[in-house]
């Protein structure tokens, strides 16, 4: 006799920054109270480490989740904030449903919001819309900030990687020597390493193994994470021309 396989009840966990607020530890201990209080016995957690919300074309765990949906092995799915499901408007409509096409009950612990009634699922796609526009002015707010430090030659906080300083004969309002980036001909050959691997089809996790594998380091020297593949993967390359920005 064929024993009939239980439906899962899932954890969805995703990570874009360092920020304490949105960590692992703190969502997973979230959804484990709720989880608690609600009778829930969560079966596993999926997590999207360092990728954002705006798209699910990268979010392999995302992507995993909803072939298990579609597969009619999932029973329940909580997550912290419906902006850590989704920042993107269609996707989220899509995403819905499929949801409610294989019924799936879908808990979203800070909004309180539930996919059973037509108010719920009306509640969500607003809210879905209002997370996109945050988004997007987010977006628009940082590249006008760097830009408007590209025009005034300010300094950059941190140095790129695959570039180093070098002072100039120029000095700076406060009598200080000017300096340019110019690039760094070793950090320059990893990261055209990075690209052509990522190109490949490799993951941030699997190109972080071969850098540590091959004793490269980050440019703080330390040992290479898939967050930090990811971060210097999604650096915006405009900002960085060796020939006139300021640092």
């Amino acid at each position: 006799m064929k024993t009939e396989e239980k439906m899962m009840n899932i954890g969805y966990i995703r990570v874009s920054t360092n920020s304490q607020e949105n960590s692992v530890l703190t969502q997973k201990e979230m959804i484990n109270s709720y989880s608690k209080l609600h009778g829930i016995e969560i079966d596993d957690y999926f997590t999207d480490f360092g990728i954002s919300g705006k798209s699910i074309i990268k979010r392999e765990k995302y992507l995993e989740l909803m072939e298990l949906v579609m597969e009619g092995k999932v029973n329940t799915i909580i997550t912290t904030s419906l902006s850590r499901w989704s920042r993107n408007t269609l996707d989220l409509l899509n995403s819905i449903e499929i949801l409610k096409k294989y019924k799936v009950d879908f808990q979203v612990i800070k909004e309180q919001v539930s996919l059973k009634t037509a108010m719920g699922e009306f509640f969500c796609s607003i809210l879905g819309s209002i997370y996109t526009l945050e988004r997007k002015l987010t977006s628009e707010r940082t590249k006008d900030v760097i830009n408007n430090k590209k025009m005034n030659g300010k300094v950059y906080s941190r140095l790129p990687y695959g570039y180093d300083k070098k002072p100039t004969n120029e000095l700076d309002i406060k009598g200080n020597p000017k300096n340019v980036l110019v690039e760094n001909p070793l950090e320059q050959r990893v990261l055209r390493k990075i690209n052509r691997l990522r190109v490949k089809g490799d993951s941030y996790n699997s190109i972080s193994k071969f850098l540590n594998r091959n004793k490269y380091t980050t440019k703080m020297g330390k040992k290479w994470t898939k967050e930090n593949v990811y971060s210097l993967l999604k650096t915006d390359r405009n900002i960085i021309n060796s020939s006139s920005v300021n640092v």
